[in-house]
């Protein structure tokens, strides 16, 4: 298995497949008139599903954005991300990756449509399977997408004749997006046979997808039931077997151990020689169980339980559990780096070359289900204990913490939620913009590190470097380079949606 990986990535690696975004004529793609290449629709599945994963949770889109924009990270050298001030290529490279991935499913979907290549695209599959599957996955970019910048292109994207698509409303992505999950998971008979080639995610095993699109879809319809609750009153009518189910149900991408196909924190770790990034002072703790003393008002729903995922995730500086203050300025941060965990030298697991890199997850569901079923106790109880089980905590430990926790609310539930979260950060960020938890957060104008000088304590206040931006960003910037390419488009999602600006807020959060 490990070696066909290898023939997988190596095959995908090469230019021929890297399709353009969503303006060009991704159709195009391998008609050399000289020398005709047939790209098998399985590669195309294995490409994306990578492409997704490697620029989701790269040191770039990730530790440079959505990392800290979630707290879980600090950078330890260079903060000006951590104060907002996210760079042009940062977001215009994810934009673009992004955009092709869905590109590439599309394809995928069109290859296993047409009459002229179904019957070669059957040798990865059933056609109606590889279509379903192209879907879900489609899905979860393009909710990305939305989720990050808010209104986008979607409807006219995958025309290659319209060169300057229009920008669709939030409000009609999301209900688009639920029905295509709807229709991907009614499209999939186990019976009809597996996928046969380029599956990384579940091996091809069809029955695991179906439980992927429904719990996504329950996913989308709860993010967007304060603007229309009907969505997610359709989804919960199905039964618990139609979801995840338990662990072995994790949609996760696993990377492997050799170059250049290891996973996107190690490359940026120890292939890019990059050390600037290490977990933050809320995140370390909301963990350790510790009320913040800076901010009074802040209160630990946890105080004084330490969860046993802190010594996974982190580890302790001396005798003690030491997070970067987040969004301090440059000299700041980096008198205070020597102080926190240096990854470089003592990596944790998230910096292994195979780490499986999380799309969705049981824990996820039912920290989910906790919620719209009034802040259930079991629901919660089982997504702390999914949760811990993943990352390999042991049962006496999880025991011990749970009898410890207090019992299941709002505040509880969607904290518990928030670490969950973590090494899925863009989800811990729109959770956070669509909760308002976890509370422990540092936001502008509060107190991120407290020195002592020789004329007495120096109160640190987090203070963007961005203009007018007053709590955790509701968007990025879109891409620069749109208001050029596509000026109607940019223009028009502007008018409609409000400044383009970290502030306004999407569809789902007004």
């Amino acid at each position: 298995m490990k070696a066909m990986l290898k023939k997988i990535f190596l095959i995908i690696s090469l230019p021929v497949l890297f399709i353009a975004g969503c303006t060009d004529k991704f159709d195009e793609i391998n008609k050399d008139p000289n020398n005709p290449v047939a790209v098998e629709t399985g590669y195309l599945l294995t490409y994306s599903q990578k492409t997704i994963m490697d620029n989701l949770r790269n040191e770039w889109f990730a530790g440079r954005g959505t990392q800290l924009l979630c707290q879980h990270w600090s950078q330890n050298n260079y903060p000006d991300e951590d104060r907002y001030l996210i760079r042009t290529t940062t977001i215009q490279n994810a934009w673009r990756a992004f955009y092709r991935a869905a590109a590439n499913l599309q394809q995928i979907i069109k290859m296993n449509t047409d009459e002229a290549t179904k019957a070669d695209a059957r040798a990865s599959g059933p056609n109606e399977h590889q279509i379903a599957v192209a879907m879900i996955l489609k899905a979860y970019i393009i909710s990305i997408i939305t989720d990050t910048w808010g209104d986008v292109p979607y409807s006219e994207c995958f025309n290659p004749d319209i060169r300057q698509p229009k920008y669709d409303a939030q409000a009609d992505i999301y209900p688009q997006l639920i029905e295509e999950l709807k229709d991907a998971a009614a499209m999939i008979n186990p019976a009809n046979g597996n996928l046969t080639k380029g599956d990384i995610i579940y091996g091809g095993n069809v029955a695991k997808w179906k439980k992927f699109a429904n719990s996504l879809r329950l996913r989308l319809a709860l993010r967007m039931s304060s603007k229309d609750a009907v969505p997610l009153n359709e989804v919960k009518q199905l039964p618990l077997s139609d979801f995840f189910e338990s662990n072995d149900d994790n949609a996760k991408f696993k990377y492997l151990d050799a170059s250049p196909n290891e996973g996107p924190v190690y490359r940026a770790f120890f292939v890019n020689n990059r050390n600037d990034f290490t977990i933050t002072k809320p995140f370390v703790e909301l963990l350790a169980g510790r009320n913040d003393t800076l901010n009074v008002t802040k209160t630990n729903p946890f105080d004084g339980i330490e969860d046993p995922r802190l010594s996974i995730w982190a580890y302790k500086i001396g005798d003690e559990w030491i997070g970067m203050p987040y969004g301090m300025n440059d000299a700041q941060t980096k008198a205070f780096a020597p102080n926190t965990c240096n990854y470089k030298n003592k990596p944790s697991v998230v910096h292994e070359p195979d780490f499986a890199y999380t799309y969705m997850d049981y824990a996820e569901f039912c920290f989910i289900m906790s919620e719209v079923n009034g802040w259930n106790q079991t629901w919660y109880q089982e997504g702390i204990r999914a949760s811990m089980e993943d990352w390999g905590v042991n049962n006496t430990d999880i025991d011990t913490y749970l009898a410890d926790v207090p019992a299941a609310n709002q505040e509880n539930v969607l904290t518990q939620k928030y670490i969950a979260l973590y090494m899925q950060p863009e989800q811990a960020w729109f959770e956070y913009r669509r909760t308002g938890f976890p509370k422990t957060l540092i936001k502008p104008g509060e107190i991120t590190h407290r020195v002592f000088t020789d004329d007495g304590p120096v109160d640190i206040i987090f203070t963007p470097i961005v203009d007018g931006v007053t709590d955790i960003p509701n968007r990025m910037w879109y891409p620069v380079e749109e208001q050029g390419v596509n000026q109607p488009g940019y223009e028009a999602a502007v008018a409609a949606q409000g400044p383009d600006d970290l502030m306004t807020k999407v569809w789902w959060q007004q």
